[in-house]
């Protein structure tokens, strides 16, 4: 069995790497940022834990400190689960060759499936559905946008990217009038170089991944949100597989292999009603939410491990279970705190009660449910998570 070293061990993608890792047999490490809490360590299958320093203060000392780790514990694969981690790694993996493989889809890819403003541009090409974006690159180009109907979404290009040496990291906010946004126009452009402008979509929020090699598209697999972290819009806390949409899936196939991608890849739509399923984001990298593809028979984690280390393509399509809901418990409880504070101050739309949503997330279990973190055979991670999640708040 192989050596991987799993990267961003805070996140849910990297727990869900080294579980899976874990029970195909392979020794698994888990490195993370010094002093973050990291709960894929805590796992059991996690055979050794590492501190590096942190990407998005010192990309070299980043690299340099995984390149090390990789040669003294003859690492094979190393697996990235963070933009701030693949991307510095993209950028110099010929310091890896014949000493470990990473688990990278090509540099241009890296590069094409962050750029939020060329992933928008490129499916209008394709056909599929964007809202209406522009990209503002001084203050003056904002007399090119004409009367727009509020909220708008203000969001970085790039979910982050590197001026000088330091990260910068993106954001996304709403504005709400003509005053406040030209302000958060001029406060991302001193900050980051450029902002993107978007109508507000709302609706379901969807998504479509694959398994992308030798200009294929593997393992199709679809699902739907019920609740997000944040309820303007953000990860999700708990989501339910569906059938794939054929339409859909194969314009989402079309634009992952537009973009050159290779590996695990996940598409984001939002789709109100029987409207047209309008692209968000590719998530050109483990996804926080892939728990569910798991938990529902696709095992993505596995089948990218296999074809790193040995070439191997899964198969073309597995026949998964739908109707499965996966849930990441500290997700719902930071859901319900958000709530707490009530509906937003000109939110258009409709917006979740705290009340009827607490009696949802209160049942702790029913047919078909799943979580993401609390898992009985490997009940540290999620203990520890929601003791961590009330520790940060107490320390408030």
């Amino acid at each position: 069995m192989a050596r991987i070293l799993v990267l961003d061990g805070h996140n849910a993608a990297a727990l869900a790497f080294t579980r899976s890792a874990g029970r195909a047999g392979h020794w698994v490490a888990v490195g993370a940022n010094q002093g973050i809490f990291a709960a894929a360590k805590l796992s059991r299958y996690c055979r050794l834990s590492f501190d590096y320093p942190i990407s998005t203060d010192n990309a070299d000392a980043f690299v340099g400190a995984v390149l090390d780790f990789a040669r003294q514990h003859a690492i094979d694969l190393i697996v990235p689960t963070a933009d701030w981690t693949l991307q510095p790694l993209s950028e110099q993996r010929e310091r890896f060759e014949g000493i470990c493989r990473i688990a990278l889809p090509p540099r241009d890819a890296v590069v094409a499936a962050s750029d939020k403003y060329h992933t928008v541009e490129l499916a209008r090409s394709l056909g599929i559905a964007v809202p209406r974006t522009w990209l503002l690159k001084t203050e003056s180009d904002v007399a090119t946008i004409p009367e727009l109907i509020y909220p708008v979404v203000v969001k970085d290009r790039f979910s982050v990217r590197w001026k000088n040496g330091k990260a910068v990291f993106g954001s996304v906010s709403y504005a709400f009038g003509r005053g406040e946004l030209e302000r958060k126009i001029a406060e991302r452009l001193r900050i980051a170089g450029d902002v993107l402008i978007q109508e507000f979509v709302s609706g379901a929020g969807i998504g479509i991944s694959f398994f992308v090699a030798a200009e294929e598209v593997f393992l199709p697999f679809a699902w739907e949100r019920v609740r997000e972290v944040d309820p303007r819009g953000s990860a999700s806390s708990c989501r339910v597989s569906m059938p794939v949409d054929v339409r859909l899936g194969e314009v989402s196939s079309r634009l992952v292999r537009a973009i050159g991608f290779q590996g695990i890849a996940m598409i984001e739509y939002k789709q109100a009603g029987n409207g047209p399923a309008v692209l968000m984001e590719i998530n050109g990298r483990p996804w926080g939410s892939i728990g569910l593809p798991i938990a529902s028979g696709i095992d993505y984690p596995r089948y990218l491990i296999d074809w790193c280390l040995t070439g191997v393509l899964p198969p073309k399509t597995v026949p998964y279970r739908t109707r499965v809901t996966c849930r990441r418990l500290v997700g719902e409880l930071t859901h319900l705190s958000n709530l707490r504070n009530g509906k937003p101050a000109n939110w258009p739309g409709e917006y979740p009660d705290f009340w009827s949503t607490l009696a949802k997330v209160a049942i702790p279990w029913y047919p078909g449910m799943r979580y993401d973190d609390v898992w009985l055979s490997d009940l540290r991670p999620g203990v520890e998570q929601i003791r961590n999640w009330f520790r940060v708040r107490r320390g408030r």
